[in-house]
């Protein structure tokens, strides 16, 4: 199929790659858009596999899990009659931090009609929508670990004995 779109974007989020992936991959997303009332997996998330996301904008959207290479990569398409959308997610290490890259491809000649409207629309959402994301992988990352941290005792310090 021939290209007829692509767009890239990149952010910076400040949690390990490993929490990225385990956060993107295991998190309900819906509650990081408004537009999503939805989002099922239907199996592991692996090669394969297939979901279903709702959206108040355009109702039922199926996908498939077209790649996975854990904690690096993934890729997840959206078919349609005679094209395609293809979202691919890339997670680099920073060291101590995370480049997470989504980048977007529509393919096939049934696009062509819509392919202006749909492109503006994921040009304005995919970086906000990013932003959202790396805001709540950062704020989960905070939450764990002042749950991890040694709690200070509150209990009176002891007094020596008076002599």
């Amino acid at each position: 199929m021939t290209e007829l779109w692509s767009f890239e974007h990149s952010i910076e989020c400040p949690v390990p790659r490993a929490f990225a992936w385990q956060f993107w991959t295991h998190v309900d997303v819906s509650k990081l858009d408004a537009d999503v009332e939805s989002v099922e997996l239907n199996g592991p998330f692996a090669a394969g596999s297939r979901g279903v996301t709702i959206t108040r904008s355009s109702g039922r959207v199926e996908w498939r899990i077209a790649e996975v290479q854990p904690e690096i990569e993934a890729v997840i398409e959206f078919p349609g009659p005679g094209a395609i959308g293809r979202f691919r997610w890339t997670f680099e290490d920073l060291g101590g931090g995370t480049r997470i890259t989504q980048r977007v491809n529509i393919e096939g000649e049934a696009a062509l009609p819509g392919v202006n409207a749909i492109a503006r629309s994921l040009e304005e959402g995919i970086p906000a929508g990013m932003r959202k994301l790396c805001q709540a992988m950062a704020e989960a990352a905070a939450v764990m670990a002042e749950a991890a941290a040694p709690k200070a005792s509150t209990a009176a310090p002891n007094r020596p004995a008076s002599s």
